[in-house]
């Protein structure tokens, strides 16, 4: 492997465990829409393919879009049906959809393994958030700044090629071929960084969030099956 100049490490599952949280929102969302007689497979079609995306290009990613996107759902499929959305029941999807936020609990092992790869390498977090002070607080509360001080921490709307690129820039990074990004998604951690010519770590997750959910752009990345696992790759155990 090239001399490395950084590794770059996602947050939300991969150092720690955020979708829990949102799979039983989800869950209880279309559990609640069936119980008021709409068909399961639509709920899930229409907010997974349509309302939920719409959502994250309003509001971005993280918890604060649930409330809109459940609200959203049930009124599209009311619209649907030609019936009147109940306010009462809109609320009540919109509360699930609040009751996703707040610091996800760290992954085992994980914050023990960051701070070895910080040891050892010159290493960042960066993550995608739509408020990136929910996000920094979340990462102050997880624990993260005790291992990385936050000016090694970097916030983004999106993870894209672009956005991959201007992070190599903020730490001095001129050669992508010298980063490693380590991450849970194929989407937004594995392919920006793979188009950019740097190296990928993806960490495997059970149950994988549906915006992740992409063809990689190449097969050259390695696979991992925690976070753990990554670091122990890139310190060569």
């Amino acid at each position: 492997m090239r001399p490395v100049e950084i590794v770059l490490v996602d947050f939300d599952d991969t150092l720690v465990d955020t979708a829990p949280r949102f799979r039983a929102a989800r869950r209880a969302l279309f559990e609640r829409l069936e119980a008021l007689g709409f068909d399961g497979d639509r709920c899930r079609e229409l907010h997974h393919g349509a309302v939920d995306l719409e959502m994250i290009g309003r509001y971005g990613l993280g918890p604060a879009r649930l409330e809109h996107s459940f609200r959203e759902t049930y009124g599209r499929l009311c619209a649907e049906m030609a019936i009147e959305p109940d306010e009462t029941i809109a609320e009540m999807l919109a509360a699930l959809g609040r009751s996703v936020a707040g610091t996800p609990p760290p992954l085992d092992g994980a914050l023990d393994a960051l701070r070895s790869l910080a040891a050892a390498h010159p290493t960042a977090l960066y993550t995608q958030a739509g408020d990136p002070e929910y996000q920094l607080r979340c990462v102050r509360e997880a624990g993260v700044l005790e291992i990385l001080p936050e000016d090694r921490v970097h916030v983004c709307p999106r993870k894209t090629p672009d956005a991959f690129l201007e992070v190599l820039d903020r730490f001095g990074v001129t050669d992508p071929a010298r980063a490693w990004m380590i991450g849970n998604s194929i989407r937004s951690d594995v392919n920006p960084a793979l188009a950019c010519g740097a190296r990928a770590i993806l960490v495997d997750v059970e149950e994988p969030w549906e915006f992740d959910l992409a063809e990689p752009v190449s097969d050259d990345f390695v696979r991992a099956r925690s976070f753990a696992d990554a670091v122990a790759y890139l310190l060569g155990r």
